[in-house]
């Protein structure tokens, strides 16, 4: 899970360094989209929480037939899902976008990267819930590599799409939304295959039994959904206050996102892989292993998110001019890089617990510890502090907000697992 993770954020980050030499008003363009790619992402990952946590608890209670029949149905209800989602989201395009302060420059760029996008995104969507149900089953080496492959194959492709090399057509942000198209192609069709090779799923009378299956995985996936929502749609909000400060502050922050998703990436990884163990675990009923995975993770997190923040204190700024050279910009990223990075640490034992919650079968206490850090703390502190202080404020919010809420997210799972020997039952 880590090198598929970590491979994917890198080559992200990698791309934006390629659309960083077209132009500043490029990289603020596709930051915009940051939080509207997020919030379709959150909705399948909220679907891939709640089947992952169901069929890892299927398969720790022996039934592999309902575990097959689970992600079958999981598939569907993604494709389908996204289906709708992706047509809405490119019919509201132009309002939605000038609502959080595009200019109409850079809304042409928006189009031209999300015209395309938009229909990729059933795919990558699948995709992920393909790699969850592998996942599920203990299977992570698959999904692991293709993960791999398929980002070095979006990075092959980005520079020959985006610049035009060996006589293709200069596409720009779209070049770069097409790369992505047609490695998500060739990914989906290798993971779909090994899943239904697999005997992950099947295609005997797809649909029977489509609402009970539905209802089970979307009795942990809506709230997942809601927890994945409640980031995006504080990230609009974070995103409509930093363009009050111009274009380049927007893209300072889209340059120190990028880098901050490499510096948590294996936080990413270590969340996607402690659900399907602790939902195995705890449908074989065994805890202590539960207690056991849980201090590991927590350890590992705090380490990493120190070492993090020690780099990126250092180095950050000089990690931004290798995307963006402008003063301006490096400036604003150096900025969040100084400050922010000292709560990943915190931030990550919040993923962990969060992680953990909804694989238990408890995914409200995980939308309650989202909904506090985003709406409780992020966005009252990033309006009042970027009153007084401008956007470094609103950098300072974030740091505080992951801090206080990793604390919380701890003491609150540390509280559950204590109190029971059976938290799932609860």
């Amino acid at each position: 899970m880590m090198l598929g993770v970590s491979s994917s954020i890198v080559v992200q980050t990698l791309e934006l360094g390629f659309i960083g030499q077209l132009s500043t008003t490029h990289v603020a363009a596709i930051t915009f989209t940051f939080p509207v790619v997020m919030i379709l992402t959150s909705i399948a990952l909220g679907i891939s929480i709640g089947a992952s946590s169901v069929i890892a608890r299927s398969i720790g209670a022996g039934n592999h037939e309902g575990a097959s029949r689970l992600a079958t149905h999981s598939l569907i209800l993604v494709a389908l899902t996204m289906s709708a989602l992706s047509l809405v989201g490119w019919l509201c395009i132009d309002p939605l976008f000038r609502t959080l302060g595009a200019t109409e420059s850079a809304l042409v760029l928006i189009h031209s990267y999300l015209d395309i996008y938009y229909p990729g995104t059933v795919l990558f969507t699948v995709t992920m819930v393909a790699s969850s149900i592998m996942r599920a089953h203990g299977s992570a080496n698959i999904p692991g590599a293709v993960m791999t492959l398929g980002a070095l194959l979006n990075l092959a492709l980005d520079p020959f799409l985006i610049f035009g090399w060996l006589g293709l057509p200069r596409l720009e942000l779209a070049g770069a939304a097409l790369a992505m198209l047609l490695t998500r192609i060739v990914t989906t069709g290798v993971l779909l295959y090994y899943v239904f090779k697999g005997d992950f799923a099947e295609w005997k009378a797809p649909f029977a039994g489509f609402r009970s299956s539905a209802a089970k995985v979307l009795h942990i996936g809506l709230p997942a959904m809601a927890t994945q929502l409640i980031g995006p749609v504080s990230g609009a909000v974070i995103t409509r206050l930093l363009a009050s400060h111009g274009e380049v502050v927007i893209a300072g922050f889209g340059v120190a996102t990028r880098l901050e998703a490499m510096a948590v990436m294996l936080f990413f990884a270590l969340s996607g892989s402690i659900g399907p163990f602790v939902g195995q675990n705890a449908g074989a009923n065994r805890f202590d292993r539960v207690r056991e995975g849980l201090n590991v993770s927590y350890a590992f997190c705090m380490i990493w998110g120190v070492a993090a923040a020690v780099i990126l204190y250092l180095f950050g700024g000089y990690f931004a001019s290798l995307i963006d050279s402008k003063e301006a910009t490096v400036q604003t990223a150096a900025l969040y890089l100084a400050l922010v990075p000292w709560s990943y640490g915190l931030w990550g034992v919040l993923m962990m617990s969060s992680a953990s919650f909804n694989a238990l079968g408890r995914p409200l206490p995980s939308t309650a510890m989202s909904f506090m850090r985003m709406f409780i703390l992020n966005i009252p502190l990033a309006l009042l502090l970027s009153h007084y202080f401008g956007y470094q404020g609103i950098f300072a919010a974030v740091l505080l907000s992951n801090t206080i809420m990793g604390i919380i997210g701890y003491a609150w799972l540390n509280r559950m697992m204590i109190s029971s020997d059976h938290p799932a039952s609860r």
